[in-house]
């Protein structure tokens, strides 16, 4: 069972900082409890690709979930009623969240916060 999705600034927090209190945290779920997007694994894999970072190194830690219709759904839905296309990676990864109905881990609430009426759930962990 799901229970968070990484958002790609905590991720790259936790790659850099490697803040010991968010890793115990992450240990204690199993594999496939918490899981990115594959928007966030898309943002996040140019980073690894320019540093020329194996990318196995970090997806056989954190499982990918795919970005699905019900996702596409919500995002149409979302962008709908924010036309602001300025956020365009942030939204499909709240819709992703939402359609999957579950809480996303972020270290940047302010991107997300607009969407807290529409059945987004945030947690930071920094």
């Amino acid at each position: 069972m799901i229970k968070g999705m990484l958002d790609t600034n905590i991720l790259i927090y936790i790659s850099i900082k490697q803040p010991p209190a968010v890793i115990e945290r992450l240990r204690k779920f199993r594999r496939g409890e918490i899981v990115m997007s594959s928007i966030v694994w898309a943002e996040f894999s140019v980073g690894l690709h320019r540093a020329g970072i194996d990318v196995g190194q970090v997806d056989r830690f954190i499982d990918v979930l795919p970005f699905d219709r019900a996702a596409a759904d919500v995002f149409g839905k979302l962008t709908a009623k924010y036309p602001d296309r300025t956020k365009g990676f942030d939204r499909l990864i709240a819709a992703h969240a939402i359609a999957a109905k579950v809480k996303l881990i972020t270290n940047n609430m302010a991107d997300f916060t607009q969407y807290l009426d529409d059945g987004l759930a945030i947690e930071n962990w920094v």
